[in-house]
């Protein structure tokens, strides 16, 4: 996860890797890798689907035409929320999984926050409700984020295409071209829709659902 609130999050773990093995030195550790990085922080690092890790995964798994990155980064539209896959651990029910268990919680702590900001306004006054008044603002934004990227996880998940890494990643990732910031993943999307790949299990599961075109 990419979620400072979860015990999954993806810098925490990080983190607690740094620890292990360098114990007291490990913030010392933390801040060298980031300015190496040329980045602020490992949030910063693990977010950037241009400069960061993402980028740098795609083109270490790349190779001549083939592209096979093996860390998928499902993301919110403002790059506050996303969810890491690993390839090779998939199941079938993976997207439901990661919409039940990890976007509809996030979604629920973010609309409890959003309500307990909202409570105690009316007795407010002055800058003290203008600034609480901003606090709501802001949380509604990341209440709808969250929400519009749980509800576009759904709509991937209810397509049931499950991935056959034998296709190839390209291939396989398409499907949740709406929520990987990788464009590879659009236009490889659009070609099974006009019925490229015929060969492949993705094609062939998309052909019985009427979602090809051609």
């Amino acid at each position: 996860m990419d979620d400072p609130t979860h015990s999954s999050d993806i810098v925490t773990r990080v983190r607690g890797v740094l620890t292990l093995l360098w114990g007291d030195r490990a913030g010392a550790i933390e801040r060298e890798a980031c300015d190496i990085l040329g980045v602020e922080g490992l949030r910063d690092y693990f977010r950037d689907p241009r400069k960061g890790f993402f980028a740098f995964h795609i083109k270490r798994y790349s190779k001549s035409r083939r592209k096979a990155p093996i860390y998928w980064l499902l993301q919110s539209e403002k790059r506050n929320y996303g969810i890491w896959l690993y390839i090779h651990r998939l199941r079938p029910d993976a997207l439901f999984t990661a919409g039940r268990d990890y976007a509809d919680a996030k979604v629920a702590l973010e609309e409890a926050r959003l309500e307990e900001l909202r409570q105690g306004l009316d007795a407010l006054n002055g800058s003290a409700r203008r600034r609480r008044e901003r606090e709501i603002e802001r949380q509604q934004r990341i209440v709808a984020e969250v929400t519009e990227f749980r509800n576009r996880l759904d709509r991937v998940a209810l397509l049931n295409l499950p991935p056959d890494l034998n296709d190839g990643v390209v291939i396989s990732i398409a499907p949740l071209w709406e929520l990987v910031p990788w464009k590879e993943a659009q236009r490889t999307w659009e070609r099974l829709v006009s019925g490229e790949y015929p060969w492949s299990t993705m094609a062939q599961q998309m052909q019985k659902q009427g979602l090809v075109k051609a």
